[in-house]
């Protein structure tokens, strides 16, 4: 799967897919996420495609796509490691709520924004 900020249908079922999203929210907009918004650009280095998903329960997610490169695995996985490494103030949950290593995709809750339900 390519991202793309076209098909929010598309996007919504590969994250109902992997667990992202729960069933019943829907991505009601794609928008492009400026890498310099507040979202970690550790992770933007690696990453070709950043989307940012609105969502029926007004909450927000990013979505991340490493580029093709000459190594991809390797740069995902920075992308990965990069997230990985993040967490919010304490008793909140971590940022990554995941990622499909094949598609080269990481979800991550919008810094600022309350994680779906």
């Amino acid at each position: 799967m390519k991202l793309s900020i076209e098909q929010p249908e598309a996007i919504r079922e590969f994250a109902y897919a992997q667990g992202w999203l729960p069933r019943g929210v829907e991505v009601t907009h794609l928008e492009n996420a400026d890498p310099g918004d507040g979202v970690v650009n550790d992770i933007d280095k690696s990453a070709n495609t950043n989307l940012r998903g609105h969502l029926s329960n007004a909450t927000t997610l990013i979505f991340k796509q490493a580029g093709e490169t000459n190594a991809p695995d390797e740069d995902f996985m920075a992308m990965v490691d990069a997230a990985s490494s993040l967490t919010h103030k304490e008793g909140e949950h971590p940022i990554l709520l995941g990622y499909a290593e094949e598609e080269r995709i990481l979800c991550m809750r919008d810094m600022g924004h309350d994680a779906p339900s």
